[in-house]
């Protein structure tokens, strides 16, 4: 009895070999074959929608562009946020609200008014932030929770025109960065550029956001003309958002302050000790003019970089010093002492 068990085993034992190599090899092949259709089918399904939304919103000239509607711009502006480029869509707002903060007249503000400086006030200030920018970009331009998020935008911001302490160019120039480094991101960093449909809408929603919150283009070279369409708005705001940020993106203290805690924010999810890799990528996604303008470690340096400055003074190579602001070359200070001005605090209500 034993010995037929045996013999049982024996015959049975290849026959079961055979089958786990036959099922194991399909498995291989089906994968395989996965991985080569599936760019394919990737891209069917990405063009496929890319033709759907231009068969609703069917504006295929330049002519046409300048009938798009506000309530359109919205709907397609949602389409490229949330369902085309979601990643990258997010980490360029979040970036174009990082990168107001290398100019000094917008950071001395935030440092003045420990936001975005303080380690306890920091990140629900940019928490608010985010849920007002959320709110508006996620629902229609008349939906009350846009126009409660516009209301109490301009609440805050009223606050700090008032006694001048926000400047119209800085609400300009941060407005700029909002519409344009969505494009540059997903012209950088994303599979397809985006389509003159889709860059117009981004134009007229960003410029009816503009227009609520009563930003003032009188800047631009074309203001007075006017726009034939978001593209034409995009280009005159790029133009003058460059010589904006050559101007008044300058190394400041309080540029690295307010980058220090927004950085912290960022990473606050990122294990402690791959904060310095992550520190590090923050970084290099910056150009040399921002990352001069936040006093920050040239990329392959370790970490963010020290501030140049700590408190009201430093020692350098045994001589007493001020906190200036720092130049380009060398790290040197400046003779020439930014004096911060006086604003009002902001009303916590």
């Amino acid at each position: 009895m034993e010995t037929e068990r045996n013999n049982v085993n024996l015959i049975g034992h290849p026959q079961h070999s055979s089958g786990v190599w036959i099922l194991k090899d399909q498995w291989q092949r089906c994968f395989l074959l996965a991985i080569l259709l599936y760019p394919l089918l990737a891209a069917l399904l990405r063009y496929h929608r890319l033709r759907n939304t231009l068969k609703t919103f069917p504006y295929t000239t330049r002519q046409s562009l300048a009938q798009m509607t506000d309530d359109d711009a919205f709907e397609i502006q949602v389409i490229v946020a949330q369902l085309e480029f979601p990643f990258t869509f997010m980490k360029a707002l979040q970036f174009a609200l990082f990168r107001t903060y290398g100019i000094p007249s917008i950071s001395k503000l935030l440092v003045a008014t420990s936001q975005l400086s303080n380690i306890a006030t920091a990140s629900k200030r940019y928490a608010d932030t985010s849920v007002l920018i959320r709110e508006f970009m996620s629902h229609k331009p008349a939906h009350p929770r846009t126009l409660e998020a516009i209301a109490r935008m301009n609440y805050i911001h009223s606050l700090y025109q008032k006694s001048g302490a926000i400047r119209h160019d800085d609400m300009l120039f941060t407005l700029s960065l909002f519409a344009l480094e969505p494009i540059r991101w997903i012209e950088r960093y994303e599979w397809r550029n985006l389509e003159a449909f889709e860059r117009c809408a981004l134009g007229v929603f960003w410029k009816s956001i503009g227009d609520a919150i009563e930003v003032s283009y009188e800047k631009l070279r074309s203001a007075e003309e006017g726009y034939r369409d978001g593209l034409d708005w995009l280009d005159d705001l790029a133009e003058w958002s460059q010589h904006y940020e050559k101007e008044h993106m300058l190394p400041h203290i309080d540029n690295k302050k307010t980058a220090n805690e927004t950085v912290a924010i960022l990473l606050w999810k990122v294990p402690r000790r791959l904060k310095p890799f992550g520190e590090q990528v923050v970084s290099t996604l910056m150009d040399d003019r921002l990352r001069t303008a936040m006093i920050l470690a040239s990329v392959g340096s370790r970490g963010m970089g020290k501030p140049i400055t700590r408190g009201t003074t430093t020692r350098r190579r045994g001589r007493k010093v001020s906190p200036a602001r720092v130049s380009n070359s060398g790290g040197r200070p400046n003779n020439n002492i930014r004096k911060r001005g006086e604003v009002c605090r902001e009303n916590n209500d």
